[in-house]
């Protein structure tokens, strides 16, 4: 992506968050630090609540440490966070019987000046819509998404395949984890969409760019999005990060 001369900032924010028609617990966990322009959402896995803890865990960490960090915040202090994440909700696991394979994706963006970087694991997504045009930003890391970047099946078929939530990548699952770190520049008017599985599996770029496009603002966008997603389908817990620069 182009860099620009202007230096962009946070206008505005939204975010929604439901557990559908189908889940008995919201096992999304959303994080809005907008004076320090860091944004996440994870979406939990396990029983017996393990999935809403680790979710939670993920995004508590998250912020701890990059609050904590001293001098300028790059991309590798976003990565240190995902990882420095991983480890604590393992740990937990480890510790404890009951929460045994506990994990989450973990989805974050930081923007500041006029550049951004996102971490993420998982297939929680990141969305950019600008010029009015939506772009899906991250790769889901999934079985499904990998037979389709082998070009064994069409990016249509991956959308309605039975495996599509089957995770190659999480956060807290295995003792190390790889971290995706992207990074570019933000222009004016850019809009940032953030959301879990639940919320993608009834978005696709044109239709996320769709919603932005026609609401008054972030937070009208992400209620919008959640309330199609639940309408749709609800089978999975919805939630939804909108961060508008300018």
């Amino acid at each position: 992506m182009s860099s620009t001369a202007e230096t962009s900032s946070v206008s505005d924010v939204g975010y929604h968050t439901a557990v559908g028609r189908v889940r008995e617990h919201n096992e999304d966990s959303l994080k809005v630090v907008r004076e320090r322009g860091l944004f996440a959402v994870a979406d939990g896995m396990g029983g017996h609540l393990a999935g809403e803890r680790a979710s939670a865990l993920a995004v508590e960490v998250l912020q701890a440490r990059f609050l904590a960090h001293e001098g300028e915040i790059d991309g590798e202090v976003l990565r240190d966070a995902l990882i420095a994440a991983n480890a604590t909700i393992f740990q937990e696991s480890v510790e404890k019987p009951e929460r045994r394979g506990m994990g989450t994706t973990l989805t974050a963006l930081y923007i500041t000046g006029n550049t951004y970087w996102i971490g993420h694991v998982g297939d929680s997504r990141a969305w950019l819509v600008r010029d009015k045009v939506g772009l899906q930003i991250t790769e889901d890391h999934s079985v499904v998404w990998e037979q389709m970047r082998a070009g064994l099946i069409t990016p249509e078929q991956a959308e309605r395949h039975p495996m599509r939530n089957v995770l190659t990548r999480s956060v807290g699952n295995l003792p190390e984890v790889e971290v995706d770190v992207l990074t570019g520049h933000t222009q004016n008017d850019d809009v940032w969409v953030l959301g879990t599985d639940g919320m993608t599996q009834a978005f696709d770029q044109a239709r996320v760019g769709e919603v932005v496009n026609t609401s008054s603002s972030c937070q009208q966008a992400a209620e919008s999005m959640v309330d199609i997603a639940v309408t749709e389908d609800g089978s999975d817990n919805v939630s939804v990060v909108i961060v508008r620069c300018d």
